[in-house]
């Protein structure tokens, strides 16, 4: 029955590392149309839908932890269901979703500079060396391997969006541990949805207003904001969640590196984009100081906990 029940985690760990390759295939189809602040608030709306017969079979009342810690719930709503979405999306406006995949593989190391600057969580000499390398990977994607665009700085923009989003999901994920609070979706993760909600409602009431035909998208761009809002907003949740209770949260956390895999193979199966050597140059040096940056320590850190 354990055995069973350790493949059934596995096999959901891998569904959410599928839905969220996906995410980036969709997210890229959709803001063809959609404006990424108004994908970005269907993905919030969509899932707080989805997390609210969980709140009604609770039967409580989940705005009263709103109301105990309003000023920090609205940071981490701020940070983590709009900055960090919208972020993702703005990038998704480029073609290049291979270097944007290689991109996410950089939330654990940015969680743990988090951690040691806003926990005070020492760094051992082989994570420094880890971060080094990692970041020196990231250049490589930043500048698309090309010495001239460095010596020019003519950034990759798209890689960098995507570095900026997971900045954002880092300290996320650094200030709830910071914070102690512990978000389950029939308490303060419906909530953080909701404040995301009203947030960006002024924003896409005046972008669809400057609309000649607001909400009017094709039917392929309406399947995309639904995978996006269930599969990320609800799905990917609750997959993510059962997976790291039964074999834990350093073990969950290995599955993310196959995001970067899956999208490539999706964008060289599905878009025929051609790889280029930086990026498998490059994608081996992140990848690689990121183990040695999070793996390579005796005491567990905020990297070790999956992102939400």
């Amino acid at each position: 029955m354990k055995m069973n029940k350790t493949a059934l985690a596995y096999g959901a760990l891998l569904l959410a590392m599928l839905i969220s390759a996906g995410n980036f295939m969709f997210g890229n189809l959709a803001v063809n149309e959609v404006h990424p602040v108004v994908l970005t608030f269907w993905r919030c709306l969509i899932a707080a839908i989805f997390v609210l017969p969980l709140v009604l079979k609770g039967r409580s009342n989940p705005f009263q932890h709103f109301q105990g810690s309003w000023l920090r719930t609205t940071i981490l709503a701020c940070i983590g269901v709009v900055a960090t979405p919208w972020f993702v999306y703005t990038a998704l406006q480029s073609n290049d979703l291979i270097d944007l995949g290689a991109g996410y593989t950089s939330v654990p190391l940015l969680t743990i500079l988090f951690s040691a600057l806003l926990l005070n969580e020492r760094l051992r000499a082989v994570q420094y060396l880890g971060v080094a390398i990692a970041l020196f990977g990231a250049l490589v994607f930043a500048f698309r391997g090309d010495l001239e665009n460095l010596i020019n700085f003519n950034p990759h923009l798209a890689f960098l969006l995507m570095i900026a989003s997971n900045a954002c999901r880092g300290l996320y994920l650094v200030l709830l541990k910071k914070w102690h609070i512990h978000l389950k979706p029939d308490e303060g993760l419906f909530v953080i949805f909701v404040v995301g909600i009203v947030v960006l409602l002024p924003f896409v009431v005046i972008h669809e207003a400057g609309t000649f035909r607001p909400l009017d998208y094709s039917w392929q761009v309406w399947g995309s904001i639904l995978f996006v809002g269930v599969g990320m907003g609800a799905i990917y949740l609750h997959l993510l969640n059962f997976g790291t209770n039964e074999v834990g949260a350093s073990t969950a956390s290995l599955f993310a590196y196959l995001v970067p895999i899956l999208v490539t193979v999706e964008a060289v199966a599905l878009k025929g984009v051609d790889l280029q050597i930086y990026q498998g140059f490059g994608g081996v040096l992140i990848v690689s100081g990121v183990l040695i940056a999070t793996r390579l320590h005796h005491r567990p850190t905020a990297a070790d906990h999956p992102p939400h």
